[in-house]
């Protein structure tokens, strides 16, 4: 299992960059390797269905999501895949100005087939900063 967490502060209003995260149909155009994401919403509550490439893998999994706009968090779990086990995270977006932003996020992922530790938490630690810099990247435009 790997976990990783990084906090950042960004240059964008906490409601811009909550908008960036829980706008998911909109990650295959700017969330690198997401090639599709179908969101079926239920007030705060979000099933995602996700199709991505990893690790040189194309995969589909679903995650129930849990929004508090009022927070500015974002969390969710596994609901199904056959690649992943454990898919965990969350997302807590804090107001450091009118426009500044202090951004957490939190993964837990373990895969359904055997790849060492090492590696697989090599790759989540290094593309956490890339990532959440895409999510910075679209807040600005929005």
């Amino acid at each position: 299992m790997a976990q990783a967490e990084m906090d950042k502060t960004y240059d964008v209003s906490a409601d811009k960059y909550f908008k960036a995260v829980t706008e998911y149909e909109n990650y295959p155009d700017f969330v690198d390797g997401v090639k599709k994401v179908k969101a079926a919403r239920s007030g705060n509550k979000v099933k995602g269905d996700y199709e991505l490439s990893m690790m040189g893998k194309d995969m589909s999994y679903s995650l129930n999501i849990n929004e508090d706009p009022a927070k500015k968090t974002i969390d969710w779990t596994l609901a199904k895949s056959d690649f992943f086990k454990v898919n965990s995270g969350a997302w807590k977006i804090e107001s450091t100005g009118a426009n500044s932003c202090k951004v957490n996020y939190s993964l837990e992922i373990e895969l359904s087939m055997s790849v060492p530790n090492f590696i697989l938490k090599g790759a989540v630690k290094t593309s956490l900063p890339t990532m959440m810099n895409s999510f910075y990247e679209r807040a600005k435009k929005s």
